[in-house]
């Protein structure tokens, strides 16, 4: 074999092993300008990237404005300040606004009405179950609302609807402070209906059921 074709020969084997290398580098590495198509092509395959469930416990007190009352009772424009307890359950989506479901417990923590129908502190307890509403804002705030029927299961028989909004900022990953304001509806025991607005603060704790 001459020299000329050991120079072939070696021309043609460096051909071969570069184009192999080249074969071999470009399914290990993706079109320029794809690197990011890769999570996105995933997202638009099985929809927008979904948000957890969630669990939500609130704590707040509160002070509620009569807008109508009842003179023959005793009441007050003022209605008896009360306590807040709401359990809720947040179901995950793949949008910003999520649904739940929610039970809420509130107590008054002052007096209310004259010496014809006086309720004492501590002494009216409603139950509420509730459908809830819940907007993520960003990294630190979010949204919630709610529509209930609180029910009083002690200091009197009656039920109402209530609808409410809500704005917390978390302090930290899982718990944060809150305001609310709500207006509700309730029916009296004269056959009357009584609104009621209020606005109440507290704290919240927000648990995300990471997968």
């Amino acid at each position: 074999m001459s020299s000329r074709d050991l120079l072939l020969a070696a021309l043609f084997a460096a051909v071969l092993c570069f184009s192999h290398r080249a074969a071999a580098q470009a399914v290990a590495e993706p079109a320029p300008g794809t690197e990011d198509e890769a999570p996105d092509a995933q997202l638009g395959a099985t929809g927008a990237r979904s948000m957890p469930e969630r669990y939500l416990g609130m704590a707040s007190v509160g002070a509620p404005l009569r807008l109508t009352r009842n003179e023959d009772y005793g009441q007050d424009t003022l209605a008896p300040a009360f306590s807040d307890l709401l359990a809720g359950y947040v179901f995950g989506a793949r949008s910003g606004i999520r649904h739940g479901v929610g039970l809420g417990v509130s107590l008054n923590i002052t007096d209310d009405g004259g010496y014809a129908e006086p309720v004492y502190a501590g002494e009216q307890v409603a139950l509420m179950p509730a459908y809830l509403m819940y907007l993520d804002l960003g990294h630190d705030l979010f949204g919630l609302g709610h529509a209930g029927v609180p029910i009083v299961v002690s200091g009197g028989t009656t039920a109402g609807a209530e609808l409410a909004a809500a704005f917390g900022y978390r302090l930290l990953a899982g718990a944060g402070i809150f305001a609310e304001l709500s207006a509700a509806v309730y029916g009296g025991t004269d056959s009357s209906l009584n609104p009621i607005v209020g606005l109440e603060a507290g704290l919240f704790l927000d648990y995300e059921v990471l997968p």
